[in-house]
């Protein structure tokens, strides 16, 4: 573990990786249909389609991709996995402002998730260096930088757009992303070898290669998801976190119709919708340190199932008929218990995972998470075509408050086992 000052610095550093991140990709995405024009993609329906291909393409690459860095980052190192997926961040937000044709910007969006996930090297990152009592802290300090971008990212686009348009925004969030990569290179420490941490010790030759293959061998891709849906805890908060992501996607596709349908159409109604937006990003601002820092003091699994229980409510009010302020109130609260769910899987994840199978256990985590992000938007769309959108957030509540309850049977007390990795001899 590192000293504690050496620690919270790297975790300021991640911190402002994280914010870039999450504010380059929402600061971006309302104007993608804008930048489809602008490169000539036909009529609205193309325009439409090359949109809905340029969302989606970032979350399909990197859910097949996370755990191979993860298994890269456990091998190599996760300092420099940090810087990697910085810099490849960097790389495809300046290849997506040179883009000249529709495809050119999907490929180059598909870069930007294959060769980016700051999520999970920052994640893996803290769960190795950070000491264990402060481990819910660090993660909850992450989470909110993803908050704090999502909350002024669109704002900040929007500034960026309306004064130099959309290229100019991809170019100064690659030039500032490329330059947060250069400071994670020059100042994170922690640059060995995870893997080499404890066969390192071992002078026979011959039994460092057989103790690396079988290390190897224990923690390879298949086997950390057979061991993620296998150890019941696990397997619970995993199904869980899909689920919360499914939630999340499919009421947020459905929230401006459900908003037009109680305001009349007019501009300011476009500035209630973003207020609501931008209430529930600051709930989760506010709320993701806190909640990180009681993971360290107590139960995670138990704020998990109150946070679930509550944010299920907080979905069920909305199809209530209740006035501007309410929903105002509704939609902080309402990220404020959401950001306590995913950090908490990723929480338990940290603490059944050792220096050696970490990173991969946390990029197969976030692959199997992602099924719920791909799924959410097509689910709540079918949902409210057929019922109407309001029965997507009664739908979505009942399955939140579903899973949560779920949460709570007697397998939330065990105790995640941790495979000690024995010296080979």
């Amino acid at each position: 573990m590192m000293p504690q000052v050496a620690w919270k610095q790297s975790v300021r550093i991640l911190w402002g990786g994280r914010f870039l991140s999450s504010a380059g990709l929402t600061g971006i995405s309302p104007f993608i249909p804008y930048y489809m024009e602008h490169l000539h993609a036909g009529s609205a329906k193309e325009v439409l389609m090359w949109t809905g291909l340029s969302v989606s393409a970032p979350a399909l690459s990197y859910a097949l991709l996370t755990p191979i860095w993860g298994k890269l980052g456990d091998r190599w190192s996760r300092k420099w996995m940090v810087v990697r997926a910085l810099t490849g961040l960097a790389v495809s937000m300046a290849l997506m402002g040179l883009a000249q044709t529709p495809l050119q910007f999907v490929l180059f969006r598909l870069c930007q998730g294959a060769f980016g996930g700051i999520s999970d090297a920052s994640s893996a990152f803290v769960g190795t260096h950070a000491p264990n009592k402060h481990q819910g802290t660090a993660l909850g300090h992450l989470e909110k930088a993803s908050a704090a971008g999502l909350l002024l990212g669109p704002l900040l686009g929007s500034a960026c757009v309306n004064t130099w348009g959309s290229r100019s925004l991809l170019f100064v969030t690659a030039s500032l992303t490329l330059s947060f990569a250069i400071l994670a290179a020059s100042l994170l420490s922690g640059g060995e070898k995870a893997s080499d941490i404890k066969v390192s010790l071992q002078t026979n030759s011959w039994s460092r290669r057989q103790g690396r293959n079988e290390l190897q061998r224990k923690n390879g891709i298949f086997q950390t998801f057979l061991f993620l849906l296998s150890h019941s805890l696990t397997r619970r908060l995993v199904v869980a976190g899909i689920f919360f992501k499914l939630v999340d996607f499919a009421t947020f596709t459905m929230f401006t119709p459900l908003i037009r349908e109680g305001i009349p159409s007019s501009p300011s109604a476009v500035l209630v919708i973003g207020l609501l937006l931008a209430m529930s990003s600051l709930g989760e601002f506010v709320g993701s340190s806190w909640w990180g820092k009681r993971n360290d003091r107590t139960n995670p699994e138990r704020n998990l199932r109150l946070a679930g229980l509550l944010c299920g409510l907080c979905l069920l009010a909305h199809s209530l008929p209740i006035s501007v302020i309410g929903l105002i109130v509704i939609r902080f609260l309402q990220g404020f218990f959401f950001s306590a769910l995913l950090q908490t899987v990723m929480l338990n994840v940290l603490r059944c995972s050792t220096d050696q199978d970490r990173g991969v256990r946390i990029g197969a985590t976030n692959s199997l998470l992602m099924i719920g992000q791909l799924t959410g938007p097509s689910l709540g769309v079918w949902i409210g075509g057929i019922f109407g959108t309001r029965a997507v957030f009664i739908i979505m509540g009942a399955v939140m408050l579903a899973i949560s309850l779920w949460i709570c049977r007697p397998a939330v007390e065990e105790v995640p086992p941790v495979s000690v990795q024995q010296p080979y001899s």
